[in-house]
């Protein structure tokens, strides 16, 4: 009696690999259930769907963790959970699934089967009796075209593990053991390395953990609780041998890499790196940017290592794989090999970095930049100052040339910056308080040292005072040309416009004030209309992820609005008219001019004929000048943050507090990684309206209702300027 009831609290559960008869009863392939007594040749076990106890044939079964079997339990096709179980791979990533965690479904209940959505919930289902199991089903809010469905009650499902096909946490390949007596795989050695799903069960009631991207090419791991031991881990067994020459040593899983085959040369990104049965060589397994003719789903030598569309996936030899060059601006950095979550020495480590270092990489972020004591940290009302920075340079380079360019007033203070605050925080992720206030002290005025300040007047004395470099924008109105870093959004208020896009503000602004750039711009900073911190013209700003400036150019090919051949005129009058396509600017031919405002409700309008290439031999449609969203400077209450993008993908957003929270008399920054801005960023003109943009969440209505500065880019004029 004692040894059973050791047994009841500490169960020991199985799942049957072989068919086999027992008492006259097949039991299936696929079946669960504990175990009963333990011999040296066989042992007994207590079989879900049999009411007596069975004993198991030796090679017929397998030991897995109570975790697992509540995984398995509702799947109730028995075959179909059996194939799930030995996809180890895939088993592993829905084990990591946490709530926010991307997915793929296929639902049988669904004409559409195959369908994306997002984990709002992880619950326990009823009890089942006989194998003393709770079930595990995943509710998930399904996605339309990468976007949240908006179908009222047919917005979630609830699904069980064996309906997830892909999750967006899949980065790692679980190490794989070989039983030595019978020669199968062994996923687990012994109990503690069983798969933990205790993290995600932690995690369940977090709601303010943000999904990873999915499909991007640098997915993020899970970040429970225990995430970090278990990526630790996995680096650690997957980390290049310092001592082996060929390989190199930058290279990890996530690594975007260029690889030269006999007849042509393919880049992709490693998806796992690990040493396959019955082979010597390390192996990378590379998703490839295209098909190729011999290229797999993620299958080498009839074993599933990652999952990817068919025919792109690559499996080569370590040593043959290279940085892609097309991305490679500097030289990659060393590999750390130094823990890099240890803010008490980052704190104390006061050293300059004389060293140029490149912006932080995609791949990078999780280990480098995510967590707290992370990024700038703020002192005394410094966050106007922490936040630009950090926005401006941890993930672009589109100033560094201010860094380097001779001639400034104040060398110390480029060197300060270079060296004290940009180098490192793009090395260790970390740059303590005493270092911005190095800087903040040779501004040249002492309330830059304590009195609270906005970000333009910071970038202004930086770019034109201290450093005298070339103003960022060059703005023509009328015959005169004006200088400026930044630019003010200024216009009338129109309460017909519930929610703008800085697209239409920009437009709408430069038409009332008569101005044009008179050169493209490498980085534009507009400023969001309000007054002063408190009053703001509009509830809510979209912040447009791109920005068409072609129609705002001195000089330039402009289209005809309504025709589509070369434009002469332009009239800000008629982009008020409701009988016109609202939003677009209103630029006109000879021929389309002269219609329009024969109307006689137009007759009054002041249009303007602007000046326009000669001879132009170009057709339509006319190349458009655009510029790219790197980040939002947003502001509450006196404390400015700032929403960043990190990488390519739509989904590589992260949220920067540089005083998230504070500790005797430190503050401590905070980057969160929040992909669904991504999402959020994409949401149509059309629907804006009728979408209620502070209920989304947290950072929703903070990026909508406080954005104060949108910072552009334009990658092609970087590569001039």
């Amino acid at each position: 009696m004692e040894r059973m009831g050791g047994i009841e609290n500490d169960k020991r559960y199985c799942i049957v690999l072989k068919d086999f008869t027992t008492c006259g009863r097949k039991v299936l392939r696929g079946s669960l259930g504990y175990f009963n007594r333990l011999g040296h040749e066989e042992m007994s076990a207590t079989v879900e769907r049999f009411k007596q106890v069975v004993k198991l044939p030796p090679g017929n079964y397998k030991v897995i963790g109570k975790e697992e079997a509540e995984l398995l339990v509702d799947i109730q096709d028995l075959s179909h959970r059996y194939e799930l179980f030995k996809n180890e791979p895939l088993f592993r990533s829905i084990s990591k699934v946490q709530i926010n965690d991307v997915v793929q479904l296929v639902l049988r209940s669904s004409k559409n089967n195959k369908m994306v959505g997002i984990v709002k919930n992880i619950e326990n289902t009823l009890r089942k009796k006989d194998l003393d199991l709770y079930g595990t089903l995943f509710q998930v809010s399904l996605m339309e075209d990468n976007r949240p469905s908006r179908k009222k009650g047919d917005q979630c499902v609830k699904v069980n593990a064996g309906e997830i096909i892909q999750v967006s946490n899949t980065e790692v390949e679980p190490f794989v053991l070989a039983d030595a007596k019978n020669g199968s795989t062994q996923l687990f050695e012994d109990p503690s390395q069983n798969i933990s799903i205790s993290s995600r069960r932690k995690g369940m009631e977090q709601s303010n953990e943000v999904p990873k991207s999915f499909g991007s090419s640098a997915s993020i791991p899970d970040r429970g609780q225990d995430s970090s031991k278990h990526i630790s881990k996995a680096l650690t067994q997957i980390s290049p041998d310092p001592f082996e020459g060929c390989e190199n040593p930058a290279l990890e899983v996530g690594s975007m890499v260029e690889v030269q085959l006999r007849n042509n040369r393919v880049y992709g990104v490693i998806r796992w790196i690990g040493i396959p049965e019955r082979m010597v060589q390390r192996m990378a397994g590379i998703e490839l940017d295209y098909e190729l003719k011999t290229g797999s789903d993620g299958t080498f030598q009839k074993r599933q290592y990652f999952v990817c569309e068919k025919n792109k996936a690559l499996f080569i030899q370590l040593r043959d794989c290279k940085p892609d060059a097309r991305f490679l601006t500097y030289e990659l950095k060393n590999v750390r090999t130094t823990p890099i979550n240890e803010p008490e020495k980052m704190i104390a480590d006061d050293h300059t970095m004389e060293e140029d270092v490149p912006p932080v990489r995609e791949d990078e972020v999780q280990q480098l930049m995510e967590g707290r004591m992370k990024g700038i940290q703020g002192h005394y009302n410094s966050c106007y100052l922490d936040s630009t920075i950090f926005s401006l340079f941890t993930f672009s380079s589109v100033l560094d040339g201010i860094l380097h360019k001779p001639g400034g007033h104040d060398e110390k203070i480029q060197r300060i910056l270079r060296e004290d605050i940009v180098n490192p925080l793009r090395t260790t992720g970390f740059v303590n308080a005493e270092k911005v206030m190095k800087l903040r002290k040779l501004l040249g005025c002492d309330t830059f040292v304590s009195a609270e300040k906005d970000p333009e007047e910071f970038i202004n004395v930086l770019l034109h005072e201290v450093l005298a470099v070339d103003p960022l924008l060059k703005i023509r109105s009328g015959e005169k040309i004006q200088e400026s870093n930044c630019y003010q959004i200024i216009l009338d208020k129109d309460d017909t416009v519930k929610v703008p896009t800085v697209q239409f503000l920009l437009e709408r602004s430069f038409l009332c004030c008569d101005l044009k750039f008179e050169e493209i711009p490498s980085c534009l900073l507009v400023q969001m209309p309000r007054f002063g911190k408190q009053f703001k013209m509009f509830t809510e700003i979209m912040p447009s992820l791109e920005l068409d400036i072609t129609d705002l150019l001195n000089n330039s090919l402009r289209q005809c609005f309504i025709c589509g051949v070369v434009a002469e005129y332009e009239c800000a009058q008629c982009l008020l008219d409701p009988m016109l396509s609202p939003g677009a600017i209103k630029q006109y031919c000879d021929t389309c001019n002269s219609q329009v405002h024969s109307h006689k409700g137009r007759k009054d309008h002041q249009f303007r004929k602007f000046p326009s290439p000669i001879n132009v031999c170009v057709k339509a449609p006319f190349p458009r000048h655009k510029m790219e969203l790197f980040a939002v400077l947003c502001i509450e209450t006196s404390h400015y943050v700032s929403f960043v993008k990190y990488g390519s993908s739509k989904n590589s957003w992260l949220f920067f507090d540089s005083m998230a929270d504070r500790i005797d008399e430190e503050n401590i920054p905070e980057i969160t990684v929040c992909p669904q801005i991504g999402d959020y960023l994409m949401i149509s003109e059309e629907m804006l309206p009728y979408t209620n943009l502070r209920q989304l969440d947290g950072y929703a209505k903070r990026l909508f209702c406080d954005a104060y500065m949108c910072m552009y880019w334009s990658p092609r004029m970087c590569l001039y300027k």
